[in-house]
């Protein structure tokens, strides 16, 4: 029992457990306690959670769990997922097994819900959602997490969520009578391993358990977000585990009459006793759950999935009150797209878009020194051309008006011929790609430039190399848009996109790619995917009715970038990973749009210069 009276007396404090020198008790638990701690290398502030197994009296099975605990921090530390607590350093010293991970100061759910009996969809719905994303990668790897609860959700400073404690998970085709005698020594110590307010039946029968024991668990969290208490309650954890075999939970509606009939009948689904009857997946019900939430819920909110698979960068990036990103490089707004002037007439600027005066032309060095008067002839040709887009842009008023449909976005169907520019041969893919969906050497500037649309600041010239594209704005984003395919279909939803793209000389901003960009005159919804000129990539996305931006996550580039550049992206459900010159860079997982167009990005201060685009199918 000697180290229940160490954790009990704080009498680690002071003391060094690896890396890190242990400062102060953070909170304890049936497993173990949480200590704030300084890591030696690198040099942070980290929280390090001591787990007990001098709790188990009997010698062997105490060595058994060291072992087990050995394997099992292994997988754990391999999950690398922007919802799931990452793992920097895990070892034993004296009995003491102990996981370092990052100190998440936003606190849990568990204490939100202890200031709040309830939570709206808007708020309940994005928390699920990444919950839902963290539980699939981590089935995806075999782990399953066993102890989900609120008190395992944790939400950094920005409110981005994390997955804690999967100490107790087990890889699922490791089974063992070992396994057996750990927990019986555990039980036999008192401690449970679970919570039986968030167990699964099959928990509490002592039932084999799969994927969907998470589900469950889950299921429990959102009741007991949207209902104000969880379903079952007892004197003990029998009683408990009895009610959740059993018992059926008290209809939703009864506790939060603004619970309609549909979301009632997703968290019932999701809290089905038999596996069978439940949602297969965590994200099966995150998606089931949106699409059972009246729209209007989420009209005036922010985008809040932010899901990501890489290592937190060693410097934080802060959202400020104004939405700025700190300590990276600043980004504009994304300005809705328009269609091309020769096809749809100028936008009429949204309410919410500020007043600014349109950026000059592009204007090259030796233009500017010229100055003075503009011949006569130009001023002529120029007055022409203004005459031809008011005329051109009133034919296309009066074509919208007379009934012409919303360019088609839906999911691919039948047979896509690939396309390419006449007499160019595009690169080899750097990434295993499917058949070639879309292909052309000069983007926007093919013979099928009417699939194209732009937004208002971007100035597109197409040269006989490359497509020039230069941000004429200081406030915004822009972009040229591939709405379409030539054959009409619309863009698929999964594919791999890649281009090629080159700085200007005097080029001082980002570029990049849009991506599941939502089509329309006046939304601004989007992915976007950016390379700032001092090596840092981000991804974010972009609220598509208050051109809001959400960071996804930022990162330095891992690769020399110099020249042309290649960027690659595979879209593949809610899950994107991004390359540079064919090096991962990371990846992201969002189901805020699952469907789009793509663009090509320029921000404020870049003149940039695409060529080679290509969309493949997803590898077989």
């Amino acid at each position: 029992m000697r180290t229940c009276v160490v954790i009990e007396n704080n009498q680690l404090l002071g003391h060094t457990l690896g890396t890190c020198t242990i400062q102060s008790l953070l909170g304890r638990g049936g497993m173990g306690a949480v200590f704030l701690a300084q890591q030696s290398r690198p040099r942070r502030t980290v929280a390090v959670k001591v787990l007990l197994p001098g709790l188990i009296l009997e010698k062997r099975v105490r060595a058994e769990f060291l072992a087990r605990f050995r394997r099992e921090a292994d997988a754990i530390a391999a999950l690398d997922h922007i919802n799931i607590m990452p793992i920097y350093e895990y070892g034993e010293e004296d009995e003491l097994a102990y996981l370092v991970m990052p100190n998440v100061t936003g606190g849990t759910l568990r204490e939100a819900m202890e200031k709040r009996r309830r939570f709206p969809l808007s708020e309940t719905v994005p928390i699920i959602e990444q919950a839902a994303a963290a539980l699939d990668y981590a089935h995806a790897q075999g782990i399953i997490h066993r102890d989900l609860k609120p008190g395992n959700i944790l939400f950094h400073a920005d409110g981005r969520l994390v997955l804690a404690d999967f100490g107790l998970a087990k890889i699922l085709n490791e089974t063992s009578e070992a396994d057996h005698e750990i927990t019986s020594g555990f039980t036999s110590a008192g401690a449970i391993i679970g919570t039986p307010e968030y167990f699964s039946p099959e928990q509490s029968t002592g039932n084999p358990v799969d994927k969907r024991t998470d589900v469950y668990s889950l299921g429990i969290v959102l009741y007991q977000m949207l209902g104000g208490r969880v379903p079952f309650t007892g004197p003990t954890a029998v009683s408990i585990a009895v009610k959740h075999s059993i018992e059926e939970p008290a209809p939703l509606s009864e506790l939060n009459a603004d619970i309609s009939h549909s979301i009632e009948a997703v968290v019932m689904k999701a809290l089905a006793k038999k596996p069978s009857q439940r949602y297969n997946s965590a994200g099966e019900l995150a998606r089931a759950l949106r699409a059972a939430t009246p729209p209007n819920v989420f009209s005036s909110q922010t985008p809040q999935i932010a899901h990501e698979v890489r290592p937190e960068p060693t410097t934080p990036m802060v959202l400020a009150s104004n939405d700025t990103i700190l300590e990276v490089p600043a980004i504009s707004s994304h300005e809705a797209p328009t269609m091309s002037m020769r096809t749809v007439a100028p936008r009429t600027p949204p309410l919410w878009e500020k007043s600014f005066s349109p950026a000059p032309a592009h204007v090259s060095p030796q233009d500017a020194k010229r100055g003075g008067c503009q011949p006569l002839w130009m001023m002529l040709l120029g007055g022409t051309l203004a005459m031809l887009l008011i005329i051109g842009g009133a034919a296309t008023y009066l074509h919208f008006l007379s009934g012409n449909s919303a360019v088609q976005t839906s999911t691919l169907s039948g047979t896509i011929t690939p396309t390419s520019q006449a007499g160019q041969q595009l690169p080899t893919a750097l990434l295993p790609v499917g058949e070639l969906l879309y292909g052309v050497h000069l983007p926007a500037c093919d013979a099928q430039q009417t699939l194209w649309s732009k937004s208002t600041n971007a100035m597109v010239s197409c040269g006989t190399s490359a497509t020039e594209l230069f941000n004429t704005s200081s406030s915004y984003l822009a972009g040229t848009f591939l709405d379409k395919f030539p054959n009409g279909y619309g863009i698929p939803d999964d594919y791999v996109l890649e281009v090629q793209v080159s700085e200007g000389s005097n080029s001082q901003g980002g570029f990049g790619v849009f991506f599941r960009n939502q089509p329309g005159l006046i939304h601004q919804g989007t992915f976007s995917f950016l390379v700032f000129p001092r090596g840092r990539w981000e991804t974010s996305v972009y609220n598509d009715h208050t051109g809001k931006r959400t960071l996804l996550f930022g990162d330095q580039v891992t690769t020399p970038l110099d020249g042309l550049i290649t960027i690659d992206i595979v879209v593949h459900g809610s899950r994107f990973t991004f390359y540079l010159n064919g090096h991962k860079q990371g990846e992201a997982s969002s189901s805020f749009y699952p469907s789009g167009t793509i663009g090509l990005a320029a921000d404020t201060g870049a003149d940039v210069f695409f060529r080679n685009l290509a969309i493949y199918a997803l590898p077989k």
